[in-house]
Order: C-alpha cells, then structure tokens, then sequence
C-alpha cells in the first residue's frame, strides 16, 4: 500500500534504506568470498609445474 502521509513516507523510506544497506552488506560479503577463492586459485596455480 502506497505512503498515504508524510509520517509514512518515512517509515517507508526508512525500510528501503536498510533494506538496501542489507542487500549491500551480502554482496560485500560475496565479493569478499569470491576474492579469497580466487587468491587461492591463483597461489595454487602458480605452485602447479607446466611442462
């Protein structure tokens, strides 16, 4: 249901932001994830002889 005063535009604004400081935080939290998995991938490959 769409804000009807002033007081509830608020509130909805309110749970958008943290709503988008959560969604921030997971994808923080993948990139993180996905930096670690790919530094080891790296350090792994460098240790593998190429013949």
């Amino acid at each position: 249901m769409a804000p009807r005063t002033n007081g509830e535009l608020h509130e909805a604004f309110n749970d958008a932001k943290g709503a988008w400081g959560m969604c921030a935080a997971k994808v923080d939290m993948i990139v993180a994830c996905q930096e670690q998995a790919q530094a080891k991938i790296n350090a792994e490959a460098g240790r593998v002889r190429h013949d």
